[in-house]
């Protein structure tokens, strides 16, 4: 944080038309960050609770009733004169046709478009959770399977598979490039998104979706390391870890493991409360791993997560 002032906390409304589209404002020239594009919300006022904050301000702005919504993330931010605290929700229902009440201009643009926007910084994370599944599949060790390109193919063809993670460490560098330029044909094929765990490097040969960095990459790096272009993401235990991932302007992360064990090393399973209070502190969606499925992702949300990353309960 920028200094010892609590945060200011902010209710932010995700409002969706029947098109897919997302309501977007232009702040007030005369207002903080004024300029920049901004989701529809505003401060808590003493004693509210989040959603009726978030009902009474989509009504001043916004002239909408909201009538449902969910917890899509919560993000902590620290500006140089402020810190903030980002209570996002999505908006799934509401009655009336959004006009702007305070003259504010409005548009309503698809969620790949929002990548494109002028938006505060505190606000990468929701554009990210917009952009990001619920379920992002992790592959076992090439080696360890037979047939692991069927079984990859089979695996990216399952229905809602948007992203894919190729995570074999026991393959040397040349082997390792080599099968990961299969599976992005493949991918292409199926047009799901391919995420490397490997070095940065390996881009230049294999020009997949994006990076994966392990906790012990993570360490070394203060900025992403890759352009807004490509997804970038960590694995993460720790606090620390946490909040250099956040830090570093990364796309997502994992956070574990939760259940059972799947990293290298002594990594204790952290358990479902552990997992929301660190999740509480990244400023970027975070996927929970370890011993879970599909069947996990209302779970993991409900504790502050994206969803959740999976090896053997997605791999067929």
């Amino acid at each position: 944080m920028s200094s010892a002032a609590p945060p200011v906390h902010v209710v932010v409304g995700i409002v969706e038309n029947s098109r897919g589209e997302i309501l977007v404002m232009k702040r007030r020239a005369d207002g903080h960050l004024g300029g920049h594009v901004e989701f529809p919300g505003g401060k808590l006022e003493a004693g509210e609770f989040p959603e009726a904050a978030l009902q009474r301000e989509l009504k001043e702005e916004l002239d909408i009733d909201m009538c449902r919504c969910r917890p899509l993330i919560q993000i902590p931010y620290s500006y140089a004169d402020r810190n903030v605290f980002l209570d996002v929700f999505r908006v799934s229902e509401y009655s009336g046709r959004a006009r702007s009440v305070e003259g504010q201009g409005i548009a309503w643009k698809s969620i790949p478009a929002l990548g494109d926007l002028y938006f505060p910084k505190a606000n990468h994370g929701i554009v990210r959770a917009l952009q990001l599944p619920g379920l992002i599949p992790v592959t076992p060790g090439a080696e360890q399977v037979q047939d692991f390109l069927q079984h990859f193919e089979d695996t990216v063809r399952q229905s809602g598979v948007e992203l894919i993670h190729f995570r074999s460490h026991e393959l040397d560098p040349r082997h390792y490039l080599q099968l990961a330029g299969d599976c992005l044909r493949t991918c292409h094929r199926h047009q799901v998104r391919l995420v490397l765990n490997a070095d940065a490097s390996s881009l230049k040969q294999v020009d997949a979706d994006g990076l994966h960095l392990t906790s012990r990459r993570l360490a070394a790096v203060k900025t992403r390391p890759l352009g807004k272009e490509y997804l970038v993401s960590a694995s993460c235990h720790t606090l620390d870890e946490v909040l250099r991932a956040s830090q570093a302007g990364l796309d997502y992360l994992f956070l574990g493991p939760v259940r059972e064990k799947v990293f290298g090393g002594p990594v204790e399973p952290l358990g479902w409360k552990h997992f929301a209070r660190l999740a509480r502190q990244s400023a970027i969606p975070v996927y929970a791993i370890g011993g879970l499925g599909p069947a996990d992702i209302d779970v993991a949300i409900a504790h502050g997560g994206q969803g959740v990353a999976a090896i053997r309960a997605v791999w067929q």
